[in-house]
């Protein structure tokens, strides 16, 4: 069983964090032995997560990988692709009442991965709790049928010509960056944060805001409050995938891009409403069909720059690189998750990912559990400067925060054998 991976894969390397963690608290201790069986039959259902990258030719390919996805019994960041967790690209873990789940970024992206974790916890509770309250009906089991539309190549074999005249800016120069003195050098940081998604809407909702689209512009408000003297504009880089431009609303597959969102300084003046129709119609003009498609025909461009297997490498990972530049901060919000009756035994729920290259990285990822956001605000660095700025602008809007703990956290790095 071959598969052809994204080209993004190729930039995989120990010089960035492709790759993303899970951690999902549960009510209660975890079992390591159930969850091991419930990883193994879980595996069943998504044989394409079980592989292993292989050299062919020039070109890298995913082959089936024959050991059983490793489940460690602790919390560590195996090097993924590497001996240790014997060339897998994914692995899971648990430690107290977490369970982890590690992946590259390049094989899946959150709406990728969501139907394993919603497997593995439905097979984990099932087995521990039983079954009352879940709707096991919508959740896939490992005798479940795969379709081909999982797991196949979704991306064109060149870029597409597009006539029109809408070409959109990929990238914005001359972003506000942050303080890097305001965080420490300690290594990357997060903070929890729940918020009622009920208060919050109810203040966005007429505004037009999205959740996304919201958090960004209490971020760019609590910037401006923090510096009167912003002369530049504040660039959030909003997390987009390609699934409805491509056709390929059930791939596996990462389709993660992102929209550059731009608020000048003279905008700091201006009503939430106004800030927040702004940020949303440039989200809205930013995932047109014709702008997906310009996206990946970037991609797809860089990665035909390279005829040699070392080529295509370096102009992934070039390409991978330019893609974290020129912003000031990047958001990401998957969509409201449903959750099959699974959340009485899920507590909590966060996402984890983070930068190498840069000194001043804020990253926020936005989930759902049971009737809260929860919002991991990540930093390349310890310090309360900007996430308590954050959360003082919303609660100016009498939307109430919790700051559930504070961490320092670890990414697995990438080794690819070829």
């Amino acid at each position: 069983m071959i598969y052809k991976p994204n080209p993004l894969l190729y930039g995989a390397c120990e010089d960035f964090y492709s790759s993303f963690r899970l951690a999902i608290t549960m009510r209660s201790d975890v079992d390591y032995d159930v969850l091991s069986r419930a990883v193994a039959a879980a595996m069943k259902r998504y044989p394409y997560f079980c592989v292993r990258a292989e050299k062919d030719g020039d070109c890298i390919r995913l082959a089936h990988n024959t050991v059983p996805m490793p489940v460690y019994n602790d919390s560590r960041n195996a090097v993924l692709g590497s001996d240790e967790c014997f060339g897998h690209l994914m692995t899971f873990g648990c430690k107290g009442r977490k369970i982890f789940l590690d992946a590259s970024h390049f094989i899946a992206d959150g709406m990728g991965i969501d139907p394993v974790i919603k497997t593995v916890l439905y097979l984990y509770v099932r087995e521990t709790y039983g079954e009352e309250g879940l709707d096991a009906e919508k959740i896939q089991m490992p005798e479940s049928p795969i379709s081909e539309s999982e797991y196949s190549y979704p991306f064109p074999d060149a870029p597409v010509e597009i006539d029109t005249a809408f070409l959109p800016k990929k990238a914005i120069a001359g972003a506000y960056p942050l303080d890097s003195e305001a965080f420490d050098d300690g290594g990357l940081y997060a903070y929890h944060l729940h918020i009622p998604q009920k208060a919050l809407m109810s203040i966005a909702n007429p505004s037009d805001g999205s959740p996304v689209s919201f958090f960004s512009v209490m971020l760019y408000r609590a910037l401006c409050r923090l510096d009167c003297e912003i002369d530049k504009p504040i660039v959030a880089h909003v997390q987009h995938q390609y699934r409805a431009a491509l056709r390929a609303m059930n791939t596996r597959h990462s389709m993660v891009s992102y929209i550059p969102v731009s608020l000048s300084p003279r905008m700091k003046s201006k009503e939430v409403l106004e800030q927040n129709t702004v940020v949303r119609g440039q989200i809205l003009l930013g995932s047109e069909d014709v702008a997906d498609v310009l996206a990946v025909n970037r991609m797809l461009e860089a990665f035909g720059g390279g005829e040699s297997l070392e080529e295509k490498k370096q102009a992934m990972r070039k390409y991978v690189d330019d893609s974290i530049r020129e912003k000031t901060f990047g958001i990401s919000y998957v969509g409201k998750m449903s959750w099959y009756g699974l959340d009485r035994y899920v507590e909590d729920i966060h996402a984890y990912i983070g930068e190498k290259s840069t000194k001043n990285m804020l990253l926020i990822e936005v989930m759902t559990i049971g009737e809260d956001f929860t919002v991991n605000f990540m930093q390349s660095g310890k310090g309360e400067r900007y996430v308590k700025a954050f959360v003082e602008e919303l609660r100016a809007f009498d939307i109430p925060v919790s700051i559930v703990c504070e961490e320092k956290y670890s990414l697995s790095d990438t080794r690819l054998p070829v």
